[in-house]
């Protein structure tokens, strides 16, 4: 009897501190209950990754999700279960690709390398150049922890997005610790960044239930060892229509902005030149319809009255020796370079030749420099055309 016992306190004591329960019928799926104990365990009956005052540990939360090799949930592939009660989402500080209160677990994404973190980060970067050709500004909230609420106002469902986008936030900012949903305005795109996970299997449908206008779901060009070999890299739009998500070649809420064109504009470093003038081309048709442009952003307006100040200056001192009009002449094509360059449009070699021989009213070549969306099409501005397209030669 005694040997019986010392024995099992033996084996107790060389049981891992992780424990697994797996369901019982082979190639079934893995139940709630099952998932909800997979959570390292000390020997006070407390996961390893929860404090004391029953918070949680970050750091020991994302050591425990990325050592996980337990079961997954199907709708979350790449995920970890994580028993997560109301009143520790509410105080959580990390991302959770999905909570309810009703399960009481949370989805913690495995993916938490830089490969995942990119695209998201990147997207500012870019808006912030569509802004400055718009006059407007767009604001990227990140990580934004986005619920839905009961009737008493506690949290039902909750879940963060890798990026969130606001095309008006003069009009509302997001404040406080949460979005909730029906009482705040929804971010008009979302980005989900897809490399070891499918939103499609179960967040798209929260998001549609949700009437998130727009979500893009990108995977990256550069791999990971545990994205699955059937995900390919690339970039899909998912449009709100009548309740459901139809896919669209291109952006509702960005217009012109193509799902191929996005997708390379995330991946690509240094920003390539065709990327430029493709957001100066969405930039520009947002300002259209808001009659707005690069003159009613602070920043632009102040390089435009500078360039032409620095222009005015040095045509001046030329025309001691010049000539007042060749002096005119010199300082207007300088501010109409600089105005190009400041808006990042590249310029081709003999574009200062060409110029240096063009001969249009004042007006007429600096509203060119304001208003061209490339060089072609500020050639054809000055010509008195249309506005050229990307197809139009230089």
């Amino acid at each position: 009897m005694c040997r019986r016992t010392v024995v099992c306190v033996t084996l107790k004591l060389l049981t891992p501190l992780y424990f697994f329960r797996f369901s019982p019928v082979p190639g079934a799926i893995p139940k709630e209950s099952d998932m909800a104990e997979t959570a390292s365990t000390l020997a006070g009956g407390r996961p390893s990754y929860e404090t004391a005052d029953g918070r949680f540990d970050e750091d020991r939360l994302r050591e425990f999700v990325e050592d996980y090799d337990g079961p997954e949930d199907p709708d979350f592939p790449g995920c970890v279960p994580i028993p997560m009660t109301l009143e520790q989402f509410d105080n959580y500080e990390g991302g959770v690709e999905y909570w309810s209160r009703e399960r009481g677990t949370a989805l913690i994404c495995r993916d938490g390398s830089p490969v995942h973190e990119i695209p998201g980060g990147r997207l500012p970067g870019l808006l912030t150049r569509v802004e400055l050709e718009r006059g407007s500004p767009i604001l990227c909230c990140g990580a934004l922890k986005m619920v839905t609420v009961d009737g008493a106002g506690q949290t039902a469902e909750g879940m963060h997005p890798d990026q969130s986008v606001y095309l008006r936030p003069g009009v509302w900012i997001p404040s406080g610790r949460r979005t909730v949903i029906g009482r705040d305005p929804r971010p008009d795109v979302v980005l989900e960044v897809d490399n070891t996970t499918d939103v499609r299997r179960h967040k798209l449908g929260v998001y549609a239930r949700w009437g998130f206008p727009e979500v893009w779901v990108e995977t990256p060009d550069e791999p990971t060892p545990s994205r699955p070999r059937r995900v390919v890299p690339g970039l899909t739009i998912y449009v709100l229509d009548q309740g459901d998500y139809r896919m669209s070649a291109e952006s509702v809420a960005l217009p012109t902005w193509r799902a191929h064109e996005i997708h390379a504009a995330l991946n690509e470093a240094p920003i390539a030149a065709s990327t430029i003038e493709r957001l100066v081309r969405v930039g520009r048709t947002l300002g259209d319809r808001d009659g707005t442009g690069p003159m009613d952003d602070a920043q632009i307006a102040g390089y435009m009255r500078r360039s032409h100040d620095v222009g005015q200056r040095t045509g001046f001192e030329r025309g001691l020796e010049q000539g007042q009009e060749t002096a005119r002449s010199e300082a207007l094509a300088y501010a109409a370079t600089e105005a190009l360059r400041l808006r990042g449009i590249p310029l081709s070699e003999d574009f200062d030749r060409r110029l240096a021989v063009t001969t249009v009213s004042p007006e007429t070549l600096l509203r060119a420099a304001q208003l061209g969306a490339t060089e072609a099409d500020f050639w054809s501005r000055l010509r008195g055309g249309q506005p050229a397209t990307d197809d139009s030669p230089a």
